[in-house]
């Protein structure tokens, strides 16, 4: 079903408009952008960018000078959170110097065609979408495709470029965000229906490239206050000699295996610490003796009945948070005086909400979400086992 989005200029809406930006040094954020950016991403609203780069005709820079100002706009974003959807640029002008950039274009803003491939791409209905920029070919572009204008009075517009009364002026992008959100009545605590692929890859090499893109963004997405509040946890856990049990369904469990590897084996070594970790999914005989008597929603609260006391810690891993033994998994913990920490993703479930500790990772792709939850097991193992490492000894130690 298609849905509104919002499709944002580049300079003089997200960047300084310095003349023909092309080149990372020359990126400088303009007051409250990125924050305006994470804002539409919380509340689920899809983001494009549609920037016309006549540098490329023009001689200034090339294309890969232009895929690079992105890619590094994307890691500054990543780090607040935050992220862009779709890039789409138009290095074409009639008076361009460049042979094969130097002609007219459809894409070219108010040129229709950047807004109709985002609509394509991100599955949008452009008459309920925003065009946000600086400039009257911003404006031109909502009027071309019937989405609706938004001008930003960066006050880079060109002398003269006259700004339609109709449309609504505001000073920066974080003003534009508020008015869409206003509008809209989304809620920032939404999944960001981002989606991850967003269309078919036809080379392995730029499928990489947009995984591990799309893999730090998620990661930026965690809590780091959670992340400590679960370290913590599982750092005086094993110091008073308690147990630490995981348990997890499909890939979750061999996170939840590995978890007992690198929390058992990994702390151990180098430390004073002799941890005590109990992956609930690794015994077959067990869980399916289990499954077959009482159902698989049993199989991880009776192995605790049996195994757990007061003080210990139970550590799920579930993509979707949903899943029903490790709901009950949870609620029987608390019920025998453990802590819990949940890693989930999607929209965390139940199990985020019951959690003692949430790590949560904001993401649609179940691939993604489970390379996630592997390196906050693995950065956690890390995190206590140098906690216990002699400070003179952590820089010549192997992890």
């Amino acid at each position: 079903m298609s849905r509104p989005g919002v499709l944002l200029d580049r300079d003089g809406t997200i960047i300084a408009d310095d003349g023909y930006v092309g080149s990372v040094e020359r990126v400088r954020f303009l007051d409250g952008a990125v924050e305006a950016i994470a804002a539409l991403n919380a509340a689920g609203v899809p983001v494009a960018v549609v920037t016309n780069q006549a540098g490329v005709a023009r001689g200034h820079f090339g294309m890969t000078d232009v895929e690079a100002v992105h890619a590094h706009i994307d890691a500054e974003l990543a780090r607040a959170g935050a992220w862009v959807d779709l890039w789409l640029f138009c290095p074409y002008h009639p008076e361009g110097i460049v042979t094969g950039f130097a002609r007219a274009s459809w894409d070219r803003k108010p040129g229709p065609g950047m807004a109709y491939a985002a609509a394509e791409a991100l599955d949008l209905d452009l008459s309920v979408s925003w065009v946000v920029g600086d400039r009257p070919s911003d404006i031109g572009l909502a009027r071309a495709v019937g989405a609706r204008p938004i001008h930003i009075a960066s006050g880079a517009a060109a002398p003269g470029d006259p700004v339609d009364p109709g449309v609504t002026t505001v000073p920066d992008l974080a003003t534009a965000v508020a008015l869409v959100l206003s509008d809209t009545g989304a809620r920032p605590d939404r999944l960001p229906t981002s989606g991850f692929p967003r269309a078919r890859y036809e080379s392995a090499g730029f499928f990489a490239h947009d995984y591990s893109e799309e893999l730090a963004r998620a990661l930026a997405t965690v809590d780091l206050g959670e992340l400590e509040r679960a370290a913590k946890t599982l750092l005086t856990a094993y110091e008073r000699d308690a147990a630490v049990f995981a348990c997890g369904n499909g890939g979750s469990a061999s996170i939840a295996n590995h978890l007992q590897c690198d929390h058992g084996k990994g702390v151990r070594t180098g430390t004073d610490l002799r941890t005590r970790v109990i992956s609930l999914s690794t015994n077959i005989e067990v869980i399916s003796a289990i499954a077959n008597d009482m159902g698989y929603e049993s199989v991880f609260r009776f192995q605790l009945e049996s195994l757990a006391r007061p003080g210990d810690v139970l550590v799920v891993i579930s993509s979707s948070g949903r899943s029903p033994n490790i709901v009950e998994a949870m609620e029987c913990a608390h019920a025998l005086g453990l802590q819990t920490i949940a890693l989930t993703g999607f929209e965390g479930g139940p199990a985020r909400e019951l959690a003692s500790a949430s790590i949560h990772v904001r993401s649609d792709n179940y691939g993604v979400v489970e390379d996630a939850h592997q390196v906050c097991m693995h950065l956690l193992a890390q995190y206590v086992r140098q906690s216990r490492i002699a400070p003179d000894l952590v820089a010549s130690t192997v992890f």
